[in-house]
């Protein structure tokens, strides 16, 4: 019997097909070498054949209880392996494991192009307009491997695993989209810009190490299965209270067994899944056949550019290819603009504002409202309303504590007690996304999420304090 510690990466290159080389089960024990020890788990490795190697998948989890899981990992077929390990003593919660896979599509167009389609339509000049970012934002990308020394990541990364042998296209893709190297005169722009870089491995230990050292926004283009796993939503709701978004690719439409199934990470409770468009805003690639799109459920909550996106895989190498891998990084390198401007945004404010500023693309997807999320991520749009909210944590209004009664010369008004907290000083009044209201040009109240492309007015208490272009 094999027991040794191992990092499970069933992987997948930019352009080629997935090959799952072993399978895994999650368990719970509180003694694991017991188990291995006992009659029960002998018999069941003679009985299949196997040897197993066995480690704790969430290791950096600082919850104890996800201390007890172990993965159990053997050469063998996964439910013969997941139906013998219920008769072993000692083992309870047993779950089948991820199987990790990038969600990349093949290319069959010319690696040169004109110009970047995806960063004109998510308007990402406007986003720069407002702010370029600044390196003191950590974008963590959680992929299978980087070329560091590529022309677009120089200068860019804070971290990096050098023991890491993975194929390094696929990473390097995701990473350079979501923020590499921008206004130095080579290769393609990108949306998160002056962001810093920090570059993990493809699985949710690492997702976990990069939360703790402080990444505020994670991105994961890649699948680990089409199932819920208990432990794994736990590993998450930790990244997400520790206060990282996690942004993941929805699903390649023929993920998971079609467009409709759910994809897991995206699925999972705090993770914004991000579903492909085209440049005309079209959610199949071939506007009118319906086995082009890619994952669209209810669980989608963005689309963004991920057909024919212009992207780097190596050195040199410069192409247009297609996955919700590559739509799911323009959302990330937003998210790290937004917290350049405004570093203490919460992840339900990220969601929000994300959520309420995406361009309405209901009326040229007409069958998938619902399932594509609140529209077309419109980065402009995210940057100009973090603006907004800090101007109006700005305006410091006079207000006496008294409700207007004004104070007497010892800062209580006498004929209003018990109401002097104010004192005559200014105080700071701050906004919340929850205090806004939408309304159109004529007056009328309406939900921003779903309303069309045009200007609206923000009000807050029955202020206008702007207006905004959706």
């Amino acid at each position: 019997m094999k027991v040794r510690k191992l990092l499970i990466s069933t992987l997948l290159g930019l352009l080629g097909t997935t090959s799952i080389a072993q399978s895994n089960i999650w368990v719970k024990s509180e003694n694991i070498q017991q188990v291995v020890k006992s009659n029960e788990f002998q018999l069941m490795m003679k009985e299949l054949q196997i040897d197993v190697t066995i480690t704790n998948p969430l290791s950096n989890s600082r919850n104890p209880e996800l201390k007890k899981v172990y993965q159990i990992e053997c050469e063998c077929d996964v439910v013969d392996l997941y139906s013998a390990i219920h008769k072993v003593p000692g083992v309870f919660g047993i779950e089948y494991g991820p199987v990790y896979e990038t969600l990349s599509e093949p290319n069959d167009y010319s690696t040169t192009f004109n110009g970047n389609w995806a960063l004109d339509l998510i308007n990402a000049n406007g986003a720069w307009n407002v702010t370029t970012g600044n390196s003191n934002i950590n974008i963590a990308i959680s992929d299978q491997n980087f070329y560091i020394n590529h022309e677009e990541l120089n200068g860019k990364i804070n971290h990096y695993d050098t023991t890491n042998t993975a194929t390094r296209t696929h990473g390097t893709a995701v990473a350079t989209i979501a923020a590499g190297n921008t206004n130095n005169g080579v290769g393609l722009s990108s949306i998160g810009y002056n962001s810093s870089l920090s570059l993990y491995r493809m699985n949710y230990n690492d997702v976990l190490m990069a939360s703790y050292a402080g990444a505020r926004v994670i991105n994961l283009s890649w699948a680990s299965g089409c199932s819920f796993n208990p432990y794994v939503q736990a590993a998450i709701d930790e990244v997400y209270n520790n206060g990282t978004f996690i942004v993941a690719a929805a699903g390649n439409g023929t993920t998971c067994g079609g467009a409709d199934n759910l994809v897991y990470p995206a699925a999972y409770n705090h993770v914004f899944s991000v579903t492909s468009i085209g440049s005309q805003d079209n959610i199949e690639r071939t506007i009118g056949n319906a086995s082009t799109r890619h994952q669209t459920n209810s669980l989608v909550d963005l689309s963004a550019p991920g057909f024919d996106v212009p992207l780097t895989a190596a050195p040199g190498w410069y192409l247009a290819s297609s996955g919700t891998s590559f739509a799911a990084p323009y959302v990330t390198g937003t998210v790290a603009l937004m917290l350049s401007l405004k570093p203490d945004l919460t992840n339900s404010e990220i969601d929000s504002i994300l959520k309420l500023t995406a361009t309405n693309i209901g009326i040229i997807n007409p069958n998938y409202i619902g399932k594509m999320g609140a529209g077309r991520l419109n980065s402009a749009g995210a940057l100009r309303m973090v603006q907004y909210i800090l101007d109006q944590e700005s305006i410091v209004i006079e207000d006496d504590g008294n409700n207007g009664h004004g104070n007497d010369a010892d800062g209580v008004d006498d004929s209003n007690p018990g109401q002097g907290h104010g004192n005559g000083k200014p105080i700071k009044k701050s906004m919340n996304i929850a205090d806004y209201q939408y309304y159109d040009m004529n007056g009328k109240l309406i939900n921003i999420e779903y309303a069309p492309a045009g200007m609206y007015l923000v009000v807050s208490n029955n202020v206008v304090i702007t207006k905004i272009i959706k």
